[in-house]
């Protein structure tokens, strides 16, 4: 490894064989909303100085107070991602995040049992998403990799690391949903469309 993070400290022999981060582009929406947020409050402020006659300095110092959370949010949300680093090894998966501190997460490849790809709508359009990773005797995620540019060639890495098939091929859930939860919509969905159109009925006849 060229240029190894001052946090990773690798086992004997062991060789990195990916390393990769969250996309930045994360922030995009706090960023969108605060600056539609900022927007706003200059227009309100305005707004406030013709019509309601307030002194200039008290409406600014206002929508300062006012501005300074969203920018706070925006700023604490971009340095949590790019404090957030993974490494992948022939041995382990490495996650290291914190901005305050640092934690660092191991998930060794002989315990892995299952992986799942994620995508969500906009991950299908721009190629990100997020590749979960658990172990045997675990019921959770036990690692779960976000915001990954081009995540197939991470989990195709990882499954030839871990040397067997996983149960991350058949579906790609939208992020947060599973099979079995896509499925009871789907079927709740199907009984409120058969009852509305029951009731249709029932108002036709009428």
């Amino acid at each position: 490894m060229a240029s190894r993070p001052d946090w990773f400290s690798p086992d004997t022999g062991e060789t990195v064989v990916w390393e990769g981060a969250p996309r930045v582009h994360r922030v995009l929406p706090a960023v969108v909303a605060a600056t539609l947020w900022i927007v706003l409050l200059a227009a309100g402020a305005v707004l406030a100085v013709r019509t309601l006659v307030l002194s200039t300095p008290v409406v600014a110092g206002g929508a300062v107070l006012l501005v300074l959370p969203a920018v706070a949010g925006v700023a604490w949300r971009y340095l949590r991602t790019v404090n957030v680093e993974y490494v992948l090894t022939d041995r382990n998966c490495y996650r290291k995040r914190g901005v305050l501190s640092t934690g660092v997460t191991r998930v060794g490849l002989a315990d892995v049992e299952r992986t799942a790809l994620h995508k969500d709508v906009w991950g299908r359009l721009f190629d990100y998403g997020a590749v979960s990773i658990s172990t045997a005797g675990t019921d959770g995620v036990d690692l779960r990799l976000t915001d990954l540019d081009d995540p197939e060639a991470f989990r195709d890495e990882l499954r030839q690391l871990v040397g067997h098939g996983t149960e991350d091929g058949a579906t790609l859930a939208p992020a947060g949903l599973d099979a079995a939860t896509a499925e009871t919509l789907l079927t709740e969905f199907a009984a409120l469309h058969a009852a509305a159109d029951r009731l249709d009925r029932e108002v036709s006849d009428g």
